[in-house]
């Protein structure tokens, strides 16, 4: 199953100057190639399948655009999400992870863990403004040179069509939001036991089908976002319930809830009362080595 919706010359499978995704001749093709835009694009590639793929694109002559840079990694189920939003917090304006064909992957079940990562990660762009069609996932086997550059050629088009990620205003508060609720031990385990809570069902041996898993992994995203958005509300300055949920406009019992919630997790504080009004900040986490 695929998921699509959701400078260098270099070529992507790391030939010089972009010359072997180039036509012999050289002429109109060639120079079609090259007019890349400033758009940066990162493929995490599996080793076994999609990174042999490009190899035999590359050795085959097939063209396609230069402009994907290559990180080659053992299993596509290897690639954590955070390392997705990394890369569009660093510059990346499309990221493609290529793997292998369900049923061919050399560990079993790394392509179905990475389909289930890329699906959530999808949502999680959604719901802080970036378009999910930056992402992309799909599978090419160590035999399809040509299939590989029509994937790549194809995915390439979209992010030029997209074009640049606007990275002014809040974005980089947006993509944080992002990471803290990739890392959130909640979404994390939802995503890591939705085959078993699929296939062997829950503690009542109560079986949920994927549009549950789905729907219930879209609430708890919902609900980390919420959540992030109080903490990154009451980062500096102590807030009432009130003025947050002016500030953000979400309903005060919610806000109530959620602060409740996280100050017996020990991520915020209660700070003062003025009168019988209580005042909250977000919880500064200490390391060992007396950085925050």
């Amino acid at each position: 199953m695929s998921i699509r919706e959701n400078g260098e010359e270099d070529c992507v499978h790391g030939g010089e100057s972009g010359e072997c995704c180039q036509s012999e001749n050289g002429n109109e093709e060639g120079s079609a190639l090259k007019k890349a835009g400033n758009t940066k694009i990162l493929g995490f590639l599996c080793n076994w399948c999609a990174y042999a793929g490009a190899d035999l694109a590359g050795v085959s002559r097939v063209q396609y655009p230069p402009d994907m840079r290559v990180i080659r990694v053992m299993c596509s189920g290897r690639v954590d999400p955070i390392l997705i939003l990394r890369a569009f917090r660093e510059g990346s304006d499309g990221v493609a992870v290529l793997g292998c064909h369900p049923g061919d992957c050399h560990y079993q079940s790394g392509n179905y863990q990475a389909e289930r990562k890329i699906r959530m990660t999808l949502h999680v762009l959604e719901k802080i403004g970036v378009d999910p069609k930056r992402l992309y996932l799909d599978w090419v086997s160590a035999a399809e040179g040509t299939r590989f550059g029509e994937v790549v050629t194809d995915f390439i088009d979209r992010i030029h069509a997209l074009g640049p990620i606007d990275r002014s205003g809040d974005f980089l508060t947006r993509i944080s939001l992002g990471e803290e609720i990739i890392a959130s031990e909640r979404i994390r385990w939802l995503v890591g036991k939705e085959f078993e809570l699929n296939q062997q069902g829950n503690v009542y041996q109560e079986k949920l089908d994927q549009e549950k898993l789905v729907e219930v992994l879209r609430n708890n995203i919902d609900q980390e976002y919420d959540r992030e958005r109080i903490r990154v509300a009451i980062e500096e300055n102590p807030r009432t319930v009130k003025d947050i949920a002016h500030g953000l406009d979400m309903q005060t019992s919610r806000v109530f809830r959620y602060l409740t919630d996280m100050e017996n997790d020990g991520l915020v504080i209660l700070t003062e009362f003025q009168g019988n009004t209580p005042f909250y900040l977000r919880k500064k986490i200490i390391s060992d080595e007396g950085g925050e």
